[in-house]
């Protein structure tokens, strides 16, 4: 199952439900259908949308809005759509009328009057305003009131204003603009919809394939279908959900993105051939390479080489997708993808990373891991030694053993006895030196600096070396120690690992201030070969009042380890200057639980020393500008490229900054470097499942009778 969406849709959602008094009828089930439409639409393997407001459009849903609340929220979405260049979800539960005479829908908000118009939302002219800036692209509307046929927008207004009649919408509408709804039946089914998949629908759920599939289920009513699409350059139409039964990916003879680019254009170079009707099946690549090899004809060579690496990528495939099994899962590809990368990195010059496009997951990403192998790894290396490389990084992510017969016959097919076992022993050489990372905490400060200083070389997430080392309460006399600590640390680490890997715990006060990666260890910073990651000491010895905070927070990670990248979104809520103006009202959407994901701050707020660890105890991962310039969507953008690769990624990032701050040697300049100096314009406290493993530890294993974050 592929999962993923079409990479070049941003999608937002906001859902909104709203009883009405003067409706005389309470809607008893109200809330709780709007909150499980809301998690089905912000679900990446559903609906595949961002929340469309900064709280999770939580107030409204909660059956109490007001009209102004409804319709500045909605303009407000539109807004951020249009930044974002977004299709926006918007879901109306509640109450409908109409005037005598007249199907327009008005949606009646909670300080609605019965046959007040004025005092209701005109539905209609709503989603024509939405869908009207340019940037927005489109509007999909979910209707469930009384008379949710009248919510069509006039079509004198969509043929005109300033997006110039390119507007696109998709109605969905639970009953004719002369009929009743009931009991949110509407809601209901569809949730159940989204959540069961419609067999042999495709990939996409739309809103015509949705309405078939109600009309089989509620009888009471008539749902109601209206398409308007009006951008003839739109390359996709507007949809609901990804359907949950979508066709299942099967091995044989596909071929990826890459693969069928780079055949595509080494075909056309080759006047000999021209590629088939249907797709290339792997009976094909095998007859391609076969003529490619008996001519002599320009171009023959690549079409060779092409057709021989999709044909070992494909076999690979196959065999990888009957060993591994459910053991083989997204989050561990891109961990694959990460162990790759630096090797790849490392190399001189540095070989392409492979960076999959958001959105791609399960067989899809397999398959681009091992065609990038395969096609974008210089093709004068040794074919096979790469695929096998692949082969290890899976079996030491997924935990299987490469002693299985199916890969010890892949490996005979392909003559890589030798390359599989090369390849299992760098393997085992990357794994022991990401197990030992070195922990210095700075747990036992009271206020900002302590007077002792904890190390451990931890394993996984036990500590397996302990020592406590005296200094100066000042930064001075903490960094003073490090280049001792890092002695300590390499005399203990066993098996010739290396210690690359370094984690400081820092109290809240000093995470603004301090950036111990530029610290001397030595003859260079601590930071220049060492990969260095910020941990709230919050973490490491939680207060009585936190207690439980980091097994909440365990399955918060979990959640984001397995959320596909298919909204081109890195799993972040962003906080704006308007977000944190009232320290009070976001206290209390912490406490309430809006912010699922990690959390950014775009911006550094006069009091963001006083928020700091109210904010890192809400979330396992913090990130903030560096400076008082903020973070720009240049920098968002960095974040969405590396995100897969973050926390390790920013290191590197800072490196860039140094070298340039520093007037360096000159580098030729790659389009790689320059995204990474804008990554280094944030900061981040990152607690990984990893590390909490460790904090669990720590709790068993060191009572700390006064301890202060």
């Amino acid at each position: 199952m592929t999962g993923a969406r079409p990479a070049t849709t941003v999608r937002h959602a906001l859902v909104i439900a709203t009883q009405c008094p003067a409706a005389n009828q309470e809607l008893s089930n109200l809330v709780s259908r709007a909150g499980e439409l809301h998690r089905l639409l912000i679900d990446p393997k559903i609906g595949g949308c961002l929340p469309g407001g900064p709280d999770g459009g939580l107030a409204l849903r909660s059956g109490r809005a007001t009209r102004q609340q409804i319709e500045d929220a909605v303009r407000a979405a539109a807004r951020r759509a249009e930044e974002e260049g977004a299709v926006l979800v918007l879901a109306f539960l509640g109450h409908g009328q109409t005037p005598l005479g007249n199907s327009k829908l008005y949606y009646m908000a909670h300080d609605t009057a019965a046959g007040h118009a004025g005092s209701s939302v005109a539905l209609g002219n709503l989603l024509t305003g939405a869908g009207d800036p340019p940037g927005v692209k489109g509007i999909i509307a979910l209707i469930d009131t009384c008379h949710a046929g009248g919510g069509v927008p006039d079509t004198r207004d969509l043929v005109s204003g300033f997006s110039l009649g390119k507007s696109r919408y998709s109605l969905l509408m639970a009953a004719s603009a002369a009929q009743k709804a009931y009991d949110l039946d509407f809601s209901g089914e569809l949730a159940r919809l989204l959540r069961e998949g419609v067999p042999d629908a495709g990939e996409l759920l739309r809103s015509a394939v949705l309405k078939r599939a109600l009309t089989d289920r509620i009888l009471r009513q008539n749902c109601q279908v209206f398409d308007w699409d009006g951008d003839a350059d739109a390359d996709e139409e507007l949809w609901v959900a990804l359907n949950v039964q979508r066709p299942t990916w099967t091995p044989g003879g596909h071929i990826g993105d890459l693969g069928s680019q780079d055949l595509d254009e080494a075909v056309s170079a080759w006047p000999e051939h021209s590629g088939p009707a249907g797709g290339w099946t792997r009976p094909q690549l095998r007859e391609l390479c076969e003529q490619a090899t008996g001519s002599e004809a320009p171009g023959a060579l690549r079409v060779r080489q092409v057709a021989h690496s999709l044909v070992h990528a494909g076999v690979t495939g196959d065999m990888v997708h009957a060993w591994a099994g459910q053991a083989l899962s997204t989050p561990a590809l891109r961990s694959v993808a990460a162990d790759l990368n630096a090797e790849y990195e490392m190399a001189r010059p540095p070989l392409d990373a492979v960076r999959p496009p958001n959105g791609i997951e399960g067989s899809a990403l397999l398959r681009y891991v091992l065609e990038h192998a395969s096609l974008r790894i210089p093709v004068t290396g040794d074919l096979v030694a790469r695929l096998a490389r692949v082969v290890a990084a899976i079996a030491d992510r997924c935990g299987l053993s490469t002693d299985d017969e199916l890969v010890r016959a892949w490996a005979r097919e392909i003559g890589g006895e030798i390359a599989l076992t090369d390849a299992m022993a760098r393997q085992a050489a990357v794994r022991q030196d990401r197990r030992w990372r070195l922990v210095i905490s700075l747990h036992a400060a009271q206020v900002d600096w302590p007077e002792t200083v904890s190390v451990w070389l931890r394993d996984g997430g036990r500590g397996e070396y302990h020592e406590v080392h005296q200094c100066e309460p000042s930064r001075i006399g903490v960094e003073r120690l490090f280049p001792e600590i890092i002695g300590w640390a390499r005399k203990r680490v066993p098996g010739g690992a290396r210690i690359t890997n370094i984690d400081v715990v820092v109290p809240a006060p000093l995470l603004l201030t301090w950036e111990p990666e530029m610290a001397s260890a030595g003859r260079t910073r601590l930071g220049t070969r060492n990969t260095v990651v910020l941990r709230w000491a919050g973490r490491l010895a939680v207060p009585g009042l936190l207690a439980g905070m980091n097994e909440e927070d365990r399955d918060r990670l979990k959640d984001l380890g397995e959320r596909p990248t298919e909204d081109m979104r890195a799993p972040v809520d962003w906080l704006s200057e308007d977000d944190t103006r009232d320290a009070r009202g976001l206290g209390e959407r912490l406490h309430m639980g809006c912010y699922e994901r990690a959390i950014g701050l775009d911006h550094r707020p006069p009091h963001l020393a006083e928020l700091m660890e109210t904010l890192l105890a809400h979330t396992p991962i913090l990130l903030w500008p560096r400076t008082d310039s903020g973070v720009s969507s240049s920098g968002r953008d960095r974040l969405e490229e590396y995100w897969d690769r973050l926390p390790d990624k920013f290191i590197e990032a800072y490196r860039h900054r140094w070298s340039a701050e520093a007037g360096g040697p000159v580098r030729p300049v790659s389009t790689r470097d320059e995204h990474l100096a804008e990554l280094a314009g944030l900061r981040a406290a990152w607690h990984d499942l990893d590390w909490l493993d460790f904090c669990s530890w720590f709790e068993q294993h060191h009572q700390i009778d006064q301890w202060s974050a």
